[in-house]
């Protein structure tokens, strides 16, 4: 449901900066392992963003306005065996983003089941320095990031001796690329690609005062000749890539520590499920994994509203731009 920013982050390899330096010769075939990987899988899915209880959500017919605040610190970028990359030199990213989403529930009941329908509109400022010496990365500052809309079904709770044990929800949505695209930027607020994002948001109440949450959710990008700041490369030439697909969840175990009030851990974790293309031509070794752990508060006073305060810290990392993460997330039904 949410796509907080679609900030796509050129995280070069050293043998493409080499080839930058060291150019095939004209006429030949230039080896995969020399193109750079300049259309990736997105930073800015949702990654922890939703939280404690999600799969519990209204059934009545109604709008709901939800919000949210996401701060990236990433102070470093790490290469496909988890390390920092040599090709950048004291890296410095901060991504904030502001999202507003609407989500209404209609009154089609689907024996009992609510259908409903999503919509995401993020604003994302990106800023950006790196040390001499290495190379850098030049930001699109502040724009609105790409659409995110869609369906959900909001399943009926499942009751054990009169109480909810457990809540479902499942969507499609869909991104659409309407954000900040400049080709001759490295860090974009849009992806410059649609995608399909189907997702899975589960809760299950196994004790009294405990909940434990997630959301699955699997991305599909499209192929694109939006490609920004590609390099010069002597008889090669850049006609369109295709980020590969993804599949992340996030995860949440959480403890009431009074009526209203709960505390517990929250993560997330990343699995590209095959490489990044560049013409076609598979990439090797340009897979993201990523695993991230932090502690979480939820604040319950619903109907009137509800509030999520999130921090996420890397664990491990390969192929991606790294550092701690601030999340809050506000519901407020209307």
């Amino acid at each position: 449901m949410l796509n907080a920013n679609r900030v796509t982050l050129f995280v070069a390899m050293a043998a493409a900066t080499l080839s930058l330096v060291a150019p095939t010769q004209a006429g030949a075939a230039l080896p995969a392992s020399q193109i750079p990987d300049l259309v990736q899988p997105s930073n800015g899915i949702n990654l922890g963003s939703t939280s404690f209880y999600d799969g519990f959500s209204t059934l009545q017919p109604g709008v709901t306005v939800l919000g949210y605040l996401r701060e990236n610190v990433m102070n470093s970028i790490t290469g496909s065996d988890g390390q920092d990359s040599p090709a950048f030199k004291d890296p410095s990213i901060k991504i904030t983003t502001a999202v507003m989403q609407i989500s209404a529930v209609t009154p089609i009941s689907l024996d009992g089941n609510a259908l409903g329908f999503d919509v995401l509109l993020p604003v994302t400022r990106i800023q950006s320095h790196f040390g001499s010496g290495g190379r850098q990365l030049a930001a699109n500052s502040t724009s609105f990031a790409d659409l995110t809309f869609g369906p959900f079904i909001q399943f009926k709770p499942i009751i054990a001796d009169g109480h909810p044990v457990a809540s479902f929800r499942v969507a499609f949505d869909l991104i659409a690329p309407t954000g900040g695209f400049d080709r001759t930027k490295d860090l974009n607020q849009g992806s410059g690609y649609w995608s399909l994002n189907p997702y899975v948001a589960w809760t299950v109440l196994p004790a009294e005062g405990w909940e434990v949450s997630g959301r699955t959710q699997y991305l599909y990008n499209f192929k694109t000749d939006n490609i920004s700041n590609a390099p010069t490369i002597p008889s090669f030439t850049f006609n369109d890539g295709q980020a590969g697909q993804v599949l992340y969840s996030s995860f949440t175990v959480s403890r009431e520590m009074e009526k209203g009030f709960s505390a517990g851990l929250n993560g997330f974790v990343v699995e590209q499920l095959n490489n990044d293309r560049i013409n076609g031509i598979s990439l090797p070794d340009t897979r993201h994994r990523a695993l991230y752990l932090g502690p979480g508060l939820h604040f319950d006073r619903l109907p009137d509203w509800g509030l999520n305060l999130n921090v996420y810290m890397p664990i491990s990392t390969h192929n991606y731009a790294t550092g701690p993460q601030f999340n809050v997330q506000f519901i407020r039904p209307l």
